[in-house]
C-alpha cells in the first residue's frame, strides 16, 4: 500500500510538472509583466507592428499609436501567432545560477518555440567572467548562441551556459533520453543551441 502511495504521488508530481508550451495558449496582446504572462493575460492592445528582425534572433516592434516608435516597455508580445519574451525581463528571470551573463545590449524580444514541450528560446550570450579576465578577445571568442527554456514549475528561466550544463539537466531531468552532443563539421556544423533543441525533441509529449 506504502508503495502504490509513494508511486502516485511521485506519477501526480511528474504530472503536475510536465512542460506543455503553446503559443496559442497566449491572446494576441502585450503582456506588461511576468504575472500577466504567467496568467497568459494580456494587458493592453496597442496597435503593433508585425515583428521584424534582421537576424533572425532579435525582434522588434513599432507602436502604431505612438508615432511608429519602437515597443520596449514589455515582459512578453503575442502576435497572434507567435510569442515573444523581452530579453532583459527574461534575464531578470534567470535561475540565480544563471545570472553572470551578458548579452549584446539593447531591448529586442526573442521568438518563443516549443521544444520538448519546453518554452525554448536562444540568443547570444558571454559570461561576465569572461569578459572581465579575458578581455574583449577573450569576451568576442566566449560569445556563444546558447539556449533558455522555460521551467513553469521554478518559475524562471534555465540558461545552458554549455553543453555540459544541458547534459546534467538531461541526466537528471530524462535519465532514459539518449542524447546527441556532436556538433559536427562543415556544412552540417550545429552550434549550442541547436543542439540543445534537437536533443530537447525527444522528450516525449
Amino acid at each position: 500500500m506504502k508503495k502504490f502511495l509513494l508511486l502516485s504521488f511521485f506519477s501526480i508530481s511528474f504530472i503536475s510538472f510536465a512542460q506543455h508550451f503553446n503559443s496559442a495558449d497566449y491572446p494576441k496582446g502585450v503582456y506588461e509583466t511576468y504575472e500577466d504572462f504567467r496568467m497568459k493575460t494580456p494587458s493592453q492592445t496597442p496597435n503593433l507592428s508585425s515583428p521584424y528582425s534582421t537576424d533572425s534572433t532579435a525582434y522588434r516592434f513599432n507602436n502604431m499609436d505612438d508615432k511608429g516608435k519602437k515597443f520596449k516597455k514589455a515582459f512578453a508580445i503575442s502576435d497572434g501567432k507567435n510569442l515573444y519574451i523581452q530579453i532583459v525581463n527574461l534575464i531578470k528571470k534567470f535561475n540565480s545560477e544563471d545570472k553572470g551573463q551578458s548579452y549584446d545590449g539593447g531591448i529586442y524580444y526573442l521568438k518563443a518555440e516549443n521544444k520538448g514541450g519546453y518554452l525554448f528560446v536562444k540568443d547570444y550570450f558571454v559570461s561576465n567572467s569572461a569578459a572581465m579576465w579575458g578581455g574583449l578577445i577573450a569576451s568576442a571568442s566566449a560569445r556563444r548562441k546558447k539556449a533558455v527554456i522555460f521551467e513553469e514549475e521554478k518559475e524562471s528561466f534555465n540558461l545552458f551556459k554549455n553543453l555540459k550544463d544541458f547534459q546534467t539537466f538531461m541526466e537528471v531531468n530524462y535519465p532514459n533520453v539518449s542524447l546527441d552532443l556532436e556538433k559536427k563539421k562543415g556544412d552540417q556544423k550545429l552550434d549550442e543551441a541547436e543542439i540543445v533543441a534537437q536533443n530537447l525533441e525527444k522528450i516525449s509529449s
